[in-house]
């Protein structure tokens, strides 16, 4: 995977973390899923990376750019989502 993405992860400790792959430390961390969803939206949007969400469990629900011309964009389609 690329090192520029940016997650939308459960944090072990509680709560959500928005990190970049590869990074130590998470960039910062939530409460809720949402509150981290739009944090990650917009540092993904700013800084030009693809943004991967993913459930409580850990596996990805998503992944898109943060705009929908982004040259860096990556979309998952499956079966089940036509």
């Amino acid at each position: 995977m690329p090192s520029s993405t940016h997650h939308v992860a459960p944090n072990p400790e509680g709560g959500w973390s928005v990190h970049r792959h590869g990074g130590q430390r998470a960039s910062r961390h939530f409460a809720t899923k949402q509150a981290a969803e739009a944090y990650g939206r917009r540092v993904s949007f700013n800084q030009q990376t693809v943004l991967i969400i993913h459930h409580e469990d850990g596996s990805e629900t998503s992944s898109g750019d943060p705009s929908s011309d982004h040259p860096k964009a990556r979309r998952k389609t499956s079966t089940s989502d036509r």
